[in-house]
């Protein structure tokens, strides 16, 4: 394999400092995150498939807005 080019040595870097950020979350943080994550992707695929929500999706999109902004000190004065 040869020299790689410019934008996969700045990819490389960009993932190698996300793996380090993500690295130094605390557990409530990384569960917040991975449980919004879901969370978004679960709810966008109703939208797309039916283009409607149940209102258990509206729940977990509640949930999820909650534990990001808990663990985050998200909106804090």
């Amino acid at each position: 394999m040869g020299r790689k080019a410019k934008w996969e040595l700045d990819r490389d870097k960009r993932d190698a400092l996300k793996k380090k950020a993500m690295s130094s979350l605390t557990v409530e943080q990384l569960h917040a995150i991975k449980e919004t994550h879901k969370a978004l992707r679960h709810v966008l695929s109703i939208i797309a498939d039916c283009n409607d929500m149940y209102l258990s999706d509206v729940r977990k999109l509640d949930d999820a807005f909650w534990k990001i902004r808990n663990a985050f000190n998200l909106e804090e004065k």
